[in-house]
């Protein structure tokens, strides 16, 4: 259960982390990493070291932000990239789930009913249709 949680979490939030930015204006890169660097503190925060060992989780915060940011290509993220087809990158909605990704409980990542892109709607506005 907790790693369907866990990739449930990931595909919601992942899917935004790929053309997400960071501040106003910040580059779909910065943002990349700091939505990925905000999930694994969360992750950290809320599950126990079995639970993130059993889930295949690396030993420490700082291992799951290098593998999760590897794993998003968020090195390789530009404007150009961020998004697919006719959609705009959005940097104030990437800052704006970078920060709801941040300020998410415990309670709303452990609940495996919890439907997170309520909880953090704007990654799911970063990239869009104008």
């Amino acid at each position: 259960m907790l790693v369907r949680t866990i990739a449930g979490f990931i595909m919601v939030v992942g899917v935004a982390a790929a053309g997400c930015g960071g501040g106003d204006g910040a580059s779909p890169r910065m943002a990349c990493e700091e939505i990925e660097a905000n999930i694994c503190e969360r992750f950290y925060a809320c599950f126990t070291p079995a639970e993130l060992a059993a889930a295949n989780f690396p030993a420490d915060e700082a291992a799951c932000e290098s593998q999760m940011q590897a794993t998003k290509g968020c090195a390789n993220q530009t404007t150009a990239n961020a998004c697919v087809g006719n959609q705009h990158y959005h940097p104030d909605q990437a800052a704006a789930c970078a920060n709801q990704v941040s300020g998410l409980t415990c309670g709303q990542i452990r609940d495996q009913t919890s439907n997170l892109d309520a909880a953090a709607p704007a990654c799911g506005k970063v990239c869009a249709v104008d």
